[in-house]
């Protein structure tokens, strides 16, 4: 059986981030306006010299059998978050 994954198209990819300078409590919340937090990360290392960071992305992925969904443009509903 073929499969494909992927972002679900009714779902947004969310990023954090957290400085990992030591001592440095800096984090980002998760935000899925990727571009500011990349914004928000360079401003941070001007400021304070920090270059280093952990970024966490999450998104909600679909996996689909390929020979079971041909013909079907519809995407199942997001499931309800836990």
């Amino acid at each position: 059986m073929k499969h494909a994954i992927g972002t679900h198209p009714r779902s947004d990819v969310t990023v954090s981030s957290c400085c990992l300078a030591g001592g440095c409590l800096w984090t980002l919340a998760a935000t899925t306006d990727l571009e500011a937090a990349d914004l928000a990360m360079m401003t941070h290392t001007g400021r304070t010299g920090h270059p280093a960071f952990a970024r966490t992305f999450q998104d909600v992925a679909l996996v689909r059998r390929l020979e079971l969904n041909e013909g079907q443009a519809a995407h199942p509903p997001l499931p309800a978050p836990r």
